[in-house]
């Protein structure tokens, strides 16, 4: 969520950026760039689709998850062929709710990160959902429909709403490894530790990197490259006009950190442009080297929910 970021001169870049594409100034060889498509706001199910903030795929249902950060879980038929996205269709639409049934509301609702899991075992009808709540910081599991389940554990150093520096950079990412099990971040490091220097938390281990070197550089998404131990970072930096919008992806191998924890990290593709404001908050893994992320359009009517489509090598 970003909307601390967004003062009246947003109407000014709005109005620039909103035909215009994300501009990349910097990157990798390994990682390009495939496709755009824009989700228009419009309503389902009674809901309006935007301010998208988390996105997981769903292998086995051949379904793509949106989560918006105002407690709303979507349901898009979504398909890719020839590396171009070919349909996003919403077929489902609803208001998440505790395990009693009772739809979240405030600062409980504020949900931001997503992930999908059993999504990809050759079985339909066990796909869980785990999100990551900010606010009040929290994971959780939920069925595909919204509804919680359980509880996920949270490392210590993340249980206290007062570690975190305010409560709209808490939990913004969740995803999870097999040796590691589940791994979030806030957003902005903690009370206490340098401004420059993220921090992953498993339960019961932590790494950290640099931030990319944009200030206000925090992390957006999180995934896993499957079977290993690349971890993909979305971290997204803006600072106010006349400052430029950088979303930065960058690449963290866990298995290349030293014993205390530290790890060397790679700049694999730079969006950065003062006209297109796109605030890009959600990260998924489709299918071999393709992925796909997705900007929160903050609810602005100048400004855009777009899913970007790339592959990296």
């Amino acid at each position: 969520m970003m909307k601390k970021y967004l003062p009246g001169y947003v109407l000014v870049l709005a109005v620039l950026g909103a035909c215009s594409l994300p501009a990349s100034t910097s990157g990798n060889s390994a990682l390009q760039v495939l496709d755009y498509h824009v989700i228009p706001r419009t309503d389902f199910n009674g809901i309006r689709i935007t301010e998208l903030s988390g996105l997981a795929w769903d292998e086995d249902e051949q379904l793509l998850y949106g989560l918006s950060d105002r407690g709303r879980i979507f349901h898009f038929r979504f398909r890719v062929e020839d590396e171009l996205i070919r349909e996003v269709t919403p077929v489902y639409a609803a208001h998440l709710a505790d395990r009693k049934g009772r739809l979240l509301s405030g600062k409980e609702s504020d949900s931001e990160g997503l992930l999908a899991l059993n999504a990809n075992n050759g079985r339909k009808g066990d796909t869980q959902l785990v999100i990551s709540f900010e606010r009040q910081p929290r994971l959780a599991r939920f069925t595909p429909q919204g509804r919680e389940v359980a509880a996920i554990p949270l490392a210590k150093p993340l249980q206290d709403v007062s570690h975190y520096r305010n409560d709209n950079n808490a939990l913004e990412s969740v995803t999870w490894h097999p040796k590691y099990g589940f791994i979030t971040a806030p957003e902005e490091p903690l009370v206490g530790q340098p401004r420059n220097l993220h921090t992953l938390y498993a339960l019961k281990k932590q790494w950290s990197f640099m931030a990319y070197p944009a200030p206000n550089s925090f992390i957006t998404g999180l995934e896993f490259v499957p079977g290993s131990d690349d971890l993909i970072v979305l971290e997204r930096a803006w600072s106010g006009f006349p400052n430029p919008m950088v979303n930065s992806i960058r690449r963290v191998n866990l298995a290349r950190c030293s014993p205390e924890g530290t790890c060397p990290v790679e700049n694999l593709q730079v969006f950065s442009s003062s006209f297109s404001i796109d605030n890009f908050e959600g990260l998924t893994h489709i299918r071999d080297n393709l992925y796909l992320m997705v900007s929160d359009d903050g609810e602005n009517d100048l400004l855009r929910t777009l899913l970007t489509l790339f592959k990296i090598q």
